[in-house]
């Protein structure tokens, strides 16, 4: 072998060696205000599911010190986007009726015959939590509007949306707040009423940090629109699936 040949194997070896090393695990913050199951069995199913859809460089994001590189956070996209200004959006979130807008709902068991707001004051009222939009912020300003607040009625959080019909199906609450899709749906087969619907809000969606490559992020994009709903639990029960968001 010559010295030259030699040389050129000392610069390529070295740069080969690099290029299949695998590459660093993307991770993965999802952002639980609207709701959604926090197990790590539900995440490991997620997170497996990613992995079979060609996102394989997902793992789960648990340090609050670092950054994660890719987020779901259910605020409204529009609402997001000034303070991910590193990141970029890859997918929206589909409700069950396949709009890329939710409205929240209130709902009451239909037998009490309950069609207006002000009736309600003095019940137990079943919510998401305070940081959701269909769950919580949007109805709790229809509520306020008919003079219901946490002075005069009992005001519960239960963390989802599922929960929040639950305590109603349950008799623990008078009252459930939930994402309107979902509460249409047991609506029709548990003889439930929906009072009132708020106006329709953005969905939110995932997020993926401009550090990542655009191959890396397409891989992402592809492995979440390949998702059935029994694979993405961790994310609030009303989300269906997701669409591509052309950057």
């Amino acid at each position: 072998m010559s010295l030259r040949t030699a040389a050129c194997l000392l610069f390529i070896l070295p740069a080969l060696v690099l290029a299949q090393q695998p590459a660093a695990p993307i991770t993965v913050t999802i952002i639980h205000d609207d709701g959604g199951k926090t197990s790590q069995r539900h995440l490991d199913s997620f997170l497996a599911a990613m992995q079979k859809g060609g996102c394989r460089t997902v793992s789960s994001h648990r340090s609050s010190n670092s950054e994660a590189q890719l987020i779901f956070d259910p605020s409204p996209v529009s609402l997001t986007r000034p303070e991910k200004t590193a990141y970029k959006l890859i997918a929206r979130a589909k409700a069950l009726d396949g709009a890329l807008k939710v409205r929240g709902a209130i709902v009451v068991h239909a037998a009490t015959g309950i069609e207006d707001l002000d009736l309600l004051k003095g019940k137990w009222i079943a919510f998401v939590g305070k940081k959701s939009w269909p769950g919580y912020r949007l109805p709790v300003k229809l509520l306020n509007e008919a003079g219901i607040n946490e002075d005069n009625s009992p005001f519960y959080f239960v963390g989802n949306h599922i929960g929040a019909v639950a305590a109603l199906l349950h008799r623990d609450v008078h009252v459930a707040v939930l994402a309107e899709p979902l509460a249409k749906r047991w609506a029709e087969q548990n003889q439930l009423a929906i009072v009132a619907r708020t106006d329709a809000v953005e969905t939110g969606g995932w997020w993926i940090h401009k550090n990542v490559s655009d191959n890396v992020a397409q891989q992402c994009t592809q492995a979440l629109l390949r998702l059935n709903r029994s694979q993405h639990k961790v994310l609030p029960a009303w989300i269906d699936g997701f669409t591509a968001v052309n950057q």
